[in-house]
């Protein structure tokens, strides 16, 4: 398989109650329900290596994300993970 940066090479579900609030340069908080745990690819370091960091997947309006793949398709973020509460 050929990995490419950003590109999601496994996921797992979150547990219900994980949130993510989303701030946007300019723009007000939004608060986003985390749905999954992704390994993604952050460097390719050589051909036949890839560097990974686990990232939350999460739903903004209406679309799944990782926060690199936000930053990349729709423009810079801030992000903080709120966890479920007991």
């Amino acid at each position: 398989m050929r990995y490419t940066r950003r590109s999601v090479v496994s996921l797992t579900p979150a547990e219900p109650g994980w949130d993510l609030e989303l701030s946007r340069p300019g723009a007000e908080a939004v608060l986003c329900p985390v749905i999954g745990w992704a390994v993604v690819v952050v460097d390719l370091p050589a051909a036949d290596e890839a560097e990974t960091a686990i990232e939350p997947a999460f739903v903004y309006e209406g679309a799944v994300f990782t926060p690199g793949e936000f930053a990349h398709t729709i423009g810079e973020l801030e992000y903080a993970l709120i966890e479920p509460e007991d």
